[in-house]
């Protein structure tokens, strides 16, 4: 099974995703961000904009989750996917290799998200993770109609955590 935590940049999800792949031993989480990285020092120099523009990189982050989907129990992918259409591609895309995906969305009231960035110790995601606060709102309709949601605002890690494992274990 592979769980796609989706949501704005700085709401947790890959503090989640190592605190679920910690309870579950068989499960590991993937990072497509590391393709992106490497897109964006390659193609981007030709292409500059968001590397998720990139058919190359959606392609990419399909391969790679289904090449690794298929050693463990359970893969989690802590990736921010704000463009509807994309989510829908890659998801639909690991379905088509044979795997079951759910897709949870880590949703927090603007106010909440704003804290917990500006809290954050690094400045520079910081900066750019207040400017993404925008984005997100305009796209959290359309992502909450994908899937499962927790409302992240009152929870702690482990209780998203416990959530999404509810998720998981119950459909």
């Amino acid at each position: 099974m592979i769980v796609w935590l989706n949501g704005p940049f700085g709401v947790g999800k890959t503090t989640v995703a190592a605190e679920l792949v910690r309870r579950r031993p068989a499960a590991r989480a993937y990072d497509p961000e590391r393709l992106g990285w490497m897109l964006k020092r390659t193609v981007g120099v030709l292409r500059p904009g968001d590397y998720q523009h990139l058919r190359l990189w959606r392609k990419g982050t399909i391969t790679g989750a289904d090449l690794r989907a298929r050693r463990v129990n359970s893969l989690f992918v802590p990736m921010s996917v704000l463009c509807r259409g994309y989510a829908e591609e890659l998801i639909g895309g690991l379905r088509r290799r044979g795997h079951e995906v759910r897709h949870v969305l880590l949703d927090a009231s603007p106010d909440v998200l704003v804290e917990r960035i500006e809290a954050d110790q690094v400045p520079d995601p910081r900066v750019w993770r207040l400017d993404t606060v925008g984005a997100y709102l305009s796209a959290r309709r359309a992502l909450r109609e994908l899937g499962h949601v927790v409302d992240t605002d009152d929870l702690s890690p482990g209780e998203v955590a416990d959530a999404v494992e509810g998720f998981i274990d119950t459909s």
